[in-house]
């Protein structure tokens, strides 16, 4: 296997948080930029400053609803433990990010009580994402940035050695000095930051590993929702398994069950009351929806200039290519859709009908099937749909298996 670097790997999910449309897009980016600047004020090693500024880009991925990120803007944090913790599992299952989550887990710690807590298990830059957190909250984006360093200064001020742990508030009063902290908090892009950052650890990954990325990638917008829960799992291991009834090699069939979990990554940009919503869609909210592949897209380009992750990548943006020419959002024929978009879109399909939704419960495998033959196989391949459904007994098996499973694992992690 050819190596990647963290950076390859971390901003396809940096991306996909930046996909949020709603209140905590920019927070990430300028929670980062505050982190960075304290680091370097602590003259962290290049890797601990490395892990502090991934962990500060993705802080909030547990935040999964709408509500929870209205509370997180909020300048005291109620409840902040569900999202640390779901954060931190929906990363720590992939090696690489293992410091990342153990940095999210504990970022609202308060320095009181971390006191307590046995040495070791909360590691630093917990402290330094807890500051940069409430510092940029503190801030009001109506309102001139270096006009309010004074104030938020005295207001962090007030709570260190209480909220905020003393050492870190002194590296951050020292940086606040500064015009450009302030200047950069609102301007310094999220690839500027990068380059300043020490990117020179490659990682060398097994398939496993690369499954084990990609399924922690899913977990960011299949855990939104309980309607999603499963979906991005299912239609993995169904892409797996039907692309065995076509003759791909094991590594292809790997391939395939990584597009599975990568496919709807894109959904991130898409309002989730339209996920939750009781009810059809209007053309025009069907039209909203429509841009989760093209987000899809841009959020995965950066893994597409590997040679392993090419092919994935063109799955999982044309999942809901038709070969009639009939889909989106390329509008693309059969001349440029392959057997692996073919088996991605029934794979995505078949989850889809037999999985519940706001509106309907989930059919009957036999329901389901009859609906694809009659209705949508011809737009896609009658032709595999025949091999397809041939398999039905075991591929209704698998999508319970797998619904068993994704949920007991969305359950764990709000428990």
């Amino acid at each position: 296997m050819e190596k990647m670097s963290l950076k390859e790997l971390a901003v396809p999910m940096i991306k996909a948080i930046d996909s949020f449309n709603f209140l905590l897009k920019s927070h990430h980016r300028r929670t980062a930029v505050i982190s960075y600047y304290i680091g370097k004020e602590l003259h962290l090693k290049d890797d601990e400053l490395t892990d502090l500024v991934l962990a500060a880009a993705l802080h909030d991925i547990g935040a999964l609803s709408v509500q929870e990120k209205k509370c997180l803007i909020e300048e005291d944090v109620l409840r902040p433990s569900p999202h640390c913790l779901m954060g931190c599992k929906m990363l720590s299952s992939f090696d690489a990010f293992g410091n990342i989550a153990r940095i999210i887990k504990h970022h609202h710690v308060k320095y009181e009580e971390s006191r307590q807590v046995e040495e070791g298990e909360i590691l630093f830059q917990s402290h330094i994402v807890h500051l940069a957190d409430r510092c940029d909250i503190l801030v009001n984006p109506d309102l001139f940035i270096l006009n309010q360093k004074k104030k938020v200064v005295e207001k962090i001020r007030e709570k260190s050695g209480t909220l905020f742990h003393p050492r870190v508030f002194r590296a951050f009063e020292q940086v606040a000095k500064k015009d450009i902290f302030w200047i950069e908090i609102n301007y310094l892009t999220m690839d500027q930051l990068f380059r300043r950052i020490d990117f020179s650890i490659d990682y060398e990954l097994s398939v496993e590993k690369l499954v084990d990325f990609a399924r922690t990638i899913s977990r960011i917008i299949d855990f939104r929702s309980r309607f999603t829960a499963s979906h991005s799992y299912t239609v993995a291991h169904l892409a797996y398994l039907i692309s065995g009834y076509f003759g791909f090699s094991e590594e292809r069939r790997t391939k395939m069950m990584i597009a599975g979990y990568l496919h709807d990554i894109g959904k991130l940009g898409v309002d989730p009351a339209l996920i939750e919503k009781e009810g059809g869609l209007t053309d025009e909210e069907f039209n909203l929806v429509k841009l989760h592949t093209y987000f899809t897209s841009q959020i995965l380009s950066e893994l597409s200039s590997s040679v392993w992750f090419h092919e994935i990548v063109l799955w999982a943006e044309r999942h809901h290519e038709k070969s009639d020419g009939s889909g989106y959002p390329f509008a693309l024929d059969d001349s440029s859709l392959d057997e692996g978009v073919k088996i991605l879109a029934f794979s995505d399909i078949i989850s889809a009908l037999m999985e519940e939704r706001p509106y309907r419960k989930g059919m009957p495998s036999e329901e389901a099937f009859d609906l694809i033959g009659n209705m949508l196989a011809d737009r896609l391949s009658p032709e595999m749909f025949v091999e397809i459904d041939n398999h039905r007994d075991e591929i209704e098996d698998m999508v319970k298996q797998c619904y068993a499973h994704s949920f007991e694992e969305y359950y764990s992690g709000r428990s």
